[in-house]
């Protein structure tokens, strides 16, 4: 088992995830079969953004449905890929616009995985390549969506074999406390950390922690019995504020 962790930007905040997790690899075969992610273990009932990794062109294919049963169920989708690998398409409900990316050299890597986020947070339906919500962005639309987003499935167009990888979380949730600077609550202990995430699990690992503080000029990581607020934040750009979130 290994430990990692993301940092993804969401809506203006900052989330850490932390915890033990294993690579979660779901193979898609094609020709239009939909892969359930919930039956390997992916859940999107309660988040609005998602990493992942793909290997396989062209035409690789995500639907993000109303319901289990994806034959009647409301569905938004995203096609990766298309056109010879060099243009994307999103639809983000039933009866909404069909929205095409510009046209790039290759969207997908045909022989390596490629590392991408998805976010349909509100009314936004974006995706993009790399490894943080909203970096790289390539297409995006701002259009109401008519149904709560509760099932994902996976696949491909052709009878190309495709491989998505997701991460596997633990489900320890930081939201970072914004603007840079320490926190005036009660302080539970102080101690030394080498980094910002490393402070976070020394605050997972007590109960009554419900925050941290780290200065990276220093490694000092400050450990607090309540959430920080934005009101409680003493302005100071050596420091980072951290509260759990209890997602």
């Amino acid at each position: 088992m290994e430990l990692r962790y993301s940092i993804n930007i969401i809506t203006g905040f900052y989330l850490l995830v932390c915890g033990s997790s294993t690579n979660i690899n779901i193979i898609t075969t094609g020709n239009l079969v939909k892969y359930s992610t919930h039956d390997y273990g992916v859940d999107v009932k309660n988040i609005s953004s998602i990493l992942f990794r793909v290997k396989g062109c062209p035409d690789g294919r995500i639907n993000l449905f109303e319901g289990p049963d994806f034959t009647t169920a409301k569905n938004a989708y995203v096609l990766l890929g298309g056109w010879g690998n060099h243009k994307s398409v999103m639809h983000p409900c039933t009866g909404c616009t069909t929205l095409e990316s510009e046209w790039v050299d290759s969207v997908l890597n045909c022989n390596g995985m490629r590392p991408m986020w998805m976010n349909w947070t509100n009314r936004s339906f974006s995706i993009g390549n790399g490894a943080y919500v909203g970096e790289e962005t390539f297409i995006s639309i701002d259009e109401p969506r008519d149904f709560d987003i509760q099932y994902m499935s996976v696949g491909s167009s052709y009878d190309d074999i495709f491989e998505w990888e997701f991460d596997g979380y633990g489900g320890n949730y930081f939201e970072r406390v914004v603007p840079y600077g320490w926190s005036t609550r009660q302080m539970l202990s102080s101690v030394t950390a080498s980094s910002m995430v490393n402070c976070i699990k020394s605050c997972k690992g007590r109960i009554s922690c419900r925050s941290i503080s780290y200065q990276n000029t220093t490694n000092t990581c400050q450990l607090y019995f309540e959430q920080s607020r934005s009101v409680d934040i003493h302005p100071d750009n050596t420091w980072e504020t951290w509260m759990d979130r209890n997602m």
